[in-house]
């Protein structure tokens, strides 16, 4: 799967739910937000890192942030009563348009689209904090490595970025996904040409994306996608990156299935 297909995955998301499909229910499902619980939760989040920031880097800078993955803009405007300027980042139009909206009387807080695999509207150095939570987890791994850097490339010297990844998920398309679309993905390929030299693998993810586009026509429910990275790859990355991790914390928000892991690091 490339970068482009969990944009315009997102998207759809966004424009039919952006509250329930960034906090959803115990089956992964969208659910109903009233707007002020909502961005309620957001607070008490914020309130969470903000004391963990005190905790790993006391002497943190407050003037600018990021929030990667921003959606409608739950984290940013929380951050922005704890720093100066506010930067929230989307792949989805439908989501950063949504978060101006809603935030547009929340000073310091600026809300952009990125439809690219790489952060190239924002300058090296910038961020004091760079955060992202439950964000990665949904994106394909190749992408997220290269997010990964870029998260390091735009943290200031000395500032502190903290993420969240699970480990590789164990793909169970008894349990993860319905028969029909089990079926779907692995039925006959055509004798073609093309299929014929494309991987297995390649032609499977299509039809996973297919397939839930069709759903989506059909207005029915799907899962989304979950992805995940080894802790001794991000750990290789982030070294790689000129990143030095100052603290992993064991983490289960991605849900219950295997281990997952908050990093926190500086430059």
């Amino acid at each position: 799967m490339r970068w482009q297909d969990t944009a315009t995955y997102w998207q759809r998301l966004g424009t039919r739910n952006p509250f329930g499909v960034i906090l959803t229910g115990p089956d992964q499902q969208p659910r109903d937000w009233d707007v002020d619980a909502f961005f309620a939760t957001g607070v008490a989040d914020v309130r969470w890192l903000m004391t963990e920031v005190d905790r790993v880097s006391p002497r943190l800078p407050r003037r600018s942030a990021l929030d990667f993955g921003c959606g409608v803009g739950r984290i940013s405007r929380a951050l922005s009563s704890h720093f100066e300027r506010v930067v929230g980042v989307d792949v989805a139009r439908s989501m950063v348009r949504r978060a101006r909206q809603l935030n547009s009387e929340v000073s310091g807080c600026d809300f952009r689209v990125n439809r690219s695999s790489r952060l190239r509207t924002l300058q090296s150095d910038a961020f004091d904090l760079v955060y992202s939570r439950l964000v990665l987890q949904h994106i394909p791994p190749r992408s997220a490595r290269r997010y990964i850097g870029e998260f390091v490339r735009v943290l200031a010297p000395g500032g502190l970025l903290m993420f969240q990844l699970p480990e590789p998920l164990e793909f169970d398309p008894d349990s993860l996904y319905s028969a029909e679309e089990h079926a779907f993905v692995n039925g006959p390929i055509a004798d073609t040409r093309l299929k014929r030299i494309m991987p297995r693998w390649m032609i499977r993810l299509y039809r996973h994306v297919r397939f839930r586009r069709i759903v989506q026509r059909q207005g029915r429910s799907q899962r989304m996608y979950m992805f995940g990275m080894s802790r001794p790859d991000v750990e290789e990355l982030l070294a790689g990156a000129g990143a030095k991790i100052i603290r992993i914390d064991a983490d289960q928000s991605h849900g219950d299935e295997g281990l997952g892991w908050v990093y926190w690091a500086t430059k």
